[in-house]
């Protein structure tokens, strides 16, 4: 009878630690599957926001040149807005980690609020000396802001 009961308890322990065993494997791929999620989105958003920036500097550059902005050139900018909020926002709907959301906004909005710099007239392929240190801070804040995001996807380690 003994023996019947240890046979019993044994298999009983073999189910248990299969069970306890998948359930840890599933939990550790699901976590490894929402990491790599969560990478993409953050590699999405960079790329987002390097391309409004890029077509920010070039509107930049053909306004110096003397060239006026098409509509075509306004709805590649606004297309190209349009991409960064919605790379924003489903890295947002994918991740609640503060450190990595509050990077991503102010790479995201820093880029955006170029077009807030109001350029005026040119002269001599310049604009007036506040306007072109103002370009210059916000250059500077939106590569920094870059970066600070890369560096966060970079260190953005899941909840356990």
């Amino acid at each position: 009878m003994w023996a019947s009961i240890v046979a019993v308890a044994g298999t009983l322990a073999g189910v248990g630690l299969t069970g306890f065993t998948q359930q840890w494997i599933e939990r550790r791929a699901r976590r490894r599957e929402h990491d790599r999620e969560v990478r993409a989105q953050v590699s999405r958003l960079l790329k987002a926001v390097l391309r409004y920036r890029e077509l920010h500097w070039l509107f930049v550059q053909d306004i110096r040149d003397g060239q006026r902005e098409t509509r075509e050139h306004r709805v590649a900018r606004y297309r190209a807005r349009s991409e960064v909020t919605e790379a924003l926002d489903e890295l947002a709907l994918t991740t609640g980690d503060r450190t990595l959301l509050e990077a991503a906004s102010t790479a995201a909005w820093h880029a955006i609020g170029l077009s807030d710099i109001t350029l005026g007239p040119v002269r001599r392929r310049r604009f007036a000396p506040g306007v072109e240190a103002r370009l210059a801070a916000g250059r500077g804040r939106t590569r920094d802001a870059h970066s600070a995001l890369r560096e966060a996807g970079h260190a953005y380690r899941p909840r356990r």
